[in-house]
């Protein structure tokens, strides 16, 4: 049996505020940690600082720390070279030495720093370990690219944002790590007072987090420091996987997670330069969004006209709808049956007047495609759902109110997917789906992420199967449910959108400040509140640096650990071969 890595992870979560932005009192908390720990991670600290060319000297009190624990010691720090002031990331071992250094390579609206150009991941003695700073997390692309490289660890070392939407945070750190398959280590601060969260309306921006914590590959957290400083130390095992028990996932993981096959070549928007799609002058912009839900049993099949289904649609035209939206079936329109009901369905698309979307009808030689039908009953768009096999290009479509894209059931655990669409416009992201995954809300939050990620609608469909918290689920912008179905039970949710309404995000400093206080809602202040702007994805989109995603839309190594030789979706031999002579720079053989 191979050698499995197990190690003791310690994450240090320190407390804000400018009496604790010494050295002295970095070290004494770092004085703290546990012996025995392997690895040993820290938050951001801009208030300390060391030179390029003196890292060495600089940093040598906490080099002879990790010297004296026998750890590795992740910690993140200002840089400075001449002119330039960098935010950096130093990996020490457990001599001391530096052994990588990453630059963040990302801004965003207030991180006023010089960028690095690389996506580094650094070689230790129990596997690769890449690094995240602050804002980094907001840009999955960056994770992406960390797990392609083959990061086992990753760290993001975080230090308080002036207003923060913590309760998005938690479906982001799941899904970072169910996306890169990778351990997150999370290092933040904790406010000595009691955790209250923002509320910007009053000038009030709230307590620093806390929860430091060591989360899992499948992003449940193992240690956590809570709403307050100290350490979390978890043990965890870098090599343990459960059995696939269902014969249809390749991938053996914690939990069940659907695996994503063929090439990568739909992901090539995000390797590309950004351009802000033009959208045209839609007729209007708000939007009554619906979804169907049903029982399994009422599935649309073969030779079977989906009754209860046609009875829902008609239900529909009391609320009077812009897009319905219905679960993925099991059906081809191959069928003679299904293509009537499929001229069913034009019909009353007409009849009400809206756009009608169904998935899991095979057609155009694929084994489940979403449809979409418009107002007067045309078929305006039919996207396959793309795990099992892969293929080049992911589409959108235009309503008369907006922009419309759609991923289907197990898609949801393609990383990047809704990013393409967000790339190329998607304003509203659909998905009819059978997918339970691991457990309801599991499948939710995730879905909750990639709304937040992309700042899009998200409307998904499900059959009320599995456990109650399984639900059909409309999402706003932000990540948050704002409407979902009942269980085992057949229904319509809807929810009024206006697509004009854009997320906000937060920089700059707002003329008029909080006067800090010793007690009371004041003594929260810090005198330094950003104002509220709108236009998140814009802001975030600009920032994104697609140069150093060039191997996001390739298959490598890392990728093909997915794809067991036996699996009917695995590579040829041939593909094998050519993705290794492209690694390695081998010519074909004669």
């Amino acid at each position: 049996m191979a050698l499995q890595r197990i190690l003791t992870i310690a994450t240090i979560c320190l407390l804000n505020g400018e009496q604790y932005e010494s050295q002295e009192y970095v070290l004494e908390a770092l004085a703290k940690c546990p012996p025995g720990a392997d690895l040993i991670v820290m938050p951001h600290m801009p208030f300390l600082s060391f030179g390029a060319d003196s890292a060495a000297e600089d940093l040598k009190p906490f080099a002879d720390f990790a010297a004296d624990a026998n750890a590795c010691l992740a910690l993140s720090m200002t840089e400075r070279e001449g002119d330039e002031t960098y935010f950096t990331a130093v990996l020490l071992d457990r001599s001391g030495q530096i052994i990588g250094r990453y630059r963040k390579a990302h801004a965003l609206a207030d991180d006023d720093i010089a960028l690095g150009d690389e996506l580094p991941v650094f070689d230790t003695e129990f596997g690769p370990i890449g690094m995240t700073i602050g804002t980094d997390f907001y840009i999955a692309e960056i994770y992406e690219v960390l797990r392609m490289k083959g990061a086992d660890i990753i760290t993001w070392h975080h230090y308080p944002e002036r207003l923060r939407d913590h309760s998005t945070w938690e479906p982001l750190l799941m899904a970072r790590c169910v996306d890169s398959h990778v351990h997150i280590v999370a290092a933040m601060y904790a406010d000595e007072k009691t955790y209250l969260t923002n509320r910007h309306a009053i000038k009030m921006p709230g307590a620093a987090w806390g929860r430091s914590m060591v989360l899992n590959r499948v992003g449940t957290p193992v240690a956590d420091t809570g709403y307050e400083d100290g350490i979390a130390v978890a043990i965890v095992n870098l090599d343990k996987r459960k059995k696939s028990g269902t014969g249809a996932d390749f991938r053996k993981e914690n939990t069940f997670i659907v695996s994503s096959f063929g090439d990568r070549k739909a992901l090539q928007p995000v390797a590309e330069a950004y351009v802000k799609p033009q959208l045209p002058a839609y007729e209007k912009r708000t939007c009554r969004l619906v979804v169907g839900y049903l029982p399994a049993e009422d599935m649309w099949r073969d030779e079977k006209v989906p009754e209860a289904m046609l009875r829902l649609i008609d239900r529909a035209a009391e609320i009077k709808p812009d897009l319905l939206l219905l679960s993925e079936q099991g059906c081809s329109a191959a069928d003679e049956t299904t293509s009537r009901v499929m001229d069913m369905v034009a019909e009353k698309a007409a009849e009400l007047k809206c756009y009608i979307a169904i998935g899991g009808i095979a057609n155009y030689g694929e084994s489940s495609v979403c449809h979409v039908w418009d107002r007067t009953g045309k078929i305006v768009y039919h996207q396959p759902i793309y795990w099992p096999r892969g293929f080049e290009k992911l589409e959108v479509f235009d309503t008369d109110f907006g922009r419309v894209g759609s991923h289907t059931c197990g898609d949801l655990y393609t990383p990047l997917f809704d990013r393409v669409l967000a790339l190329k416009g998607a304003e509203i992201i659909i998905d009819p789906s059978q997918m339970w995954g691991a457990s309801g809300r599991h499948n939710g939050t995730m879905l909750r992420a990639r709304a937040a990620d992309n700042a899009v609608w998200i409307a998904c469909a499900h059959w009320n199967t599995s456990d109650p918290s399984l639900r059909s689920l409309i999402i706003d912008p932000y990540g948050q449910v704002v409407a979902g179905s009942e269980f085992m039970r057949e229904g319509l949710i809807y929810y009024d959108i206006d697509l004009d309404d854009k997320r906000v995000y937060y920089a700059g400093l707002m003329p008029e400040q909080q006067q800090r206080a010793d007690s009371g809602m004041a003594a929260y202040s810090l005198e330094n509140l950003p104002e509220q702007r709108k236009g998140w994805r814009e802001m975030l989109f600009s920032a994104r640096r697609p140069e150093l995603y060039g191997i996001i839309p390739t298959v490598n190594e890392v990728i093909l650990r997915y794809r067991p030789e036996e699996s009917p979706y695995a590579l040829t031999e041939e593909q094998r071969a050519a993705i290794k002579r492209a690694e390695t720079k081998e010519a074909p053989d004669e």
